[in-house]
């Protein structure tokens, strides 16, 4: 596996999105409950990370990993009522991430698989759920 190099993405402070792009977190994100407008930017120099950059601070952004990339069946390991709580209940419309810690090398890269964020992309709005009752942990390794 090669050495993921993840340079300091470069947003103007005046970086404006549209508003089709940008998903809404009603109570933001846990520690950062100011922000609530958030667009998730794909980079082909990133993959499978994306960027998950505030719209309302340049300064704040959180690399982010779909969970299925760890855990096959993590959206299964989701309780259906916080896919209820975000609209979305077709299975096959499920969107997560993970907020991504990288560590110096790939072994010591982790991901927080108990507090994901759960997006229904039809209507734009995100939730961070706690799953405190899964196994998963804060600090969960991206390879095993």
């Amino acid at each position: 596996m090669k050495m993921l190099e993840v340079a300091e993405p470069q947003l103007e402070k005046t970086t404006h999105f549209s508003s089709d792009t940008i998903v809404h977190f009603d109570e933001g994100l846990i520690g950062f409950s100011e922000c609530k407008e958030f667009v998730l930017v794909e980079n082909e120099a990133l993959k499978p990370f994306r960027l998950l950059q505030s719209a309302d601070t340049a300064d704040l952004g959180f690399v982010v990993l779909d969970p299925t990339v760890r855990i096959a069946d993590y959206h299964q390991q989701i309780p259906e009522r916080e896919w209820e709580a975000i609209g979305v209940t077709d299975p096959h419309k499920r969107l997560a991430f993970v907020i991504v810690n990288i560590g110096l090398n790939p072994k010591e890269s982790t991901g927080n698989f108990q507090a994901p964020l759960l997006i229904n992309y039809e209507k734009m709005t995100g939730r961070q759920v706690i799953l405190t009752d899964s196994g998963f942990c804060l600090r969960t390794p991206l390879i095993a």
